[in-house]
């Protein structure tokens, strides 16, 4: 009897458990979903403008008299030298050509001062998979509303990388240049280049404004073009940088779109043991994109359950709503199905 009545007294001291407003929310949430909530997977479909430059330092151009041939040397080479080993096509693949001698009429061009020059644009399509790292912050509106001081994640970087693919077309099927009309353009083998790019990006949330936001987007890494194209043997790619701004309208907490201008350099060489040729790029692209998260708070399947706000229902957190609908979190505000009022009055 003793033992039971200690028993008793002591149940009755000791206190209930009290949760914070965030262990309860914590409760109801899945965490594998809350985990997988911090990935971002966004699709983008660019189109952009370059202009191409091909430097040629420590070369010479060489035309034959006939006009029939263009052809680089080395800078030591000149007029009536030879034999010298000489190369038709520095774009793609570095061909070579046994000259017995430069021809006395030849024209002969050293090209630290020539640039040969050439535009185009691009149409790429980028898939890119982030990470987001967020701060707590309290959300005020529920605070006003309901008294309850509950922390909320706010969006401050995205960490993540991607890959792109896409072509390069080329406005005119030569590359043109301006010191020396007789010396003539350099006439392309291809027009159209396929690329791949990898790389790793930084976004930072820097402006936001209700549903609006401003980010700042940085991402570099490694590009190549298609092997069938260009001689694997010459041809060295630089990484590419690329600085973007990210304008992005929220529908909801799992859908968001945005317009991405930016400004990338690219760069790559054809060298061998004797020479070595420049090519540069510099893009101007605007993507259209799409970002899709996954939703942390489930559908609810009831569908006689319509409440379209977050609302709890047999201890779980559900949402309304498709993750594309525009909508507000809180209160759901489309699709409402109501019945219409009649008016009734006495007739004059």
């Amino acid at each position: 009897k003793e033992k039971k009545s200690k028993k008793r007294e002591y149940q009755g001291v000791i206190p209930p458990e009290e949760l914070t407003p965030e262990q309860r929310r914590a409760r109801m949430v899945n965490p594998v979903r809350k985990f997988f909530n911090q990935f971002n997977l966004n699709v983008e479909k660019g189109y952009g403008f370059f202009s191409y430059q091909n430097t040629l330092n420590g070369l010479n151009v060489v035309r034959s008299p006939a006009g029939h041939l263009l052809y680089i040397v080395p800078g030591s080479a000149k007029v009536g030298a030879g034999p010298v080993t000489g190369y038709r096509n520095w774009f793609n693949d570095l061909k070579t050509l046994n000259i017995p001698r430069i021809d006395d009429d030849a024209e002969v061009v050293n090209a630290n001062s020539l640039v040969y020059r050439n535009s185009g644009r691009l149409n790429p399509l980028t898939l890119r998979l982030s990470y987001s790292i967020s701060i707590k912050k309290v959300d005020k509106g529920h605070l006003k509303r309901t008294g309850e001081r509950i922390m909320t994640d706010n969006e401050l970087l995205r960490i993540g990388g991607g890959i792109s693919f896409g072509s390069i077309w080329f406005k005119n099927k030569v590359h043109t240049q301006e010191v020396n009309s007789r010396l003539g353009n350099f006439k392309l083998p291809i027009t159209r280049v396929s690329t791949t790019k990898v790389f790793g990006s930084v976004t930072v949330n820097a402006y936001q404004y209700g549903d609006l936001s401003l980010l700042a987007d940085v991402s570099a890494g490694i590009w190549k073009t298609r092997s069938r194209q260009f001689n694997r043997d010459f041809v060295k790619h630089d990484p590419f940088f690329n600085i973007g701004l990210i304008f992005e309208k929220k529908f909801s907490k799992y859908f968001k779109v945005y317009i991405r201008p930016s400004f990338e350099m690219r760069r790559f060489r054809l060298a061998n043991e004797a020479i070595s040729v420049n090519h540069r790029f510099s893009i101007f692209t605007i993507d259209i994109g799409a970002l899709i998260k996954y939703p942390v708070y489930p559908r609810n399947r009831f569908k006689a359950h319509r409440v379209q706000m977050e609302h709890v229902f047999r201890g779980r957190i559900y949402r309304g709503r498709s993750i594309f609908q525009r909508q507000n979190p809180r209160i759901g505000q489309h699709g409402l199905s109501r019945k219409k009022k009649v008016k009734t009055g006495r007739k004059r």
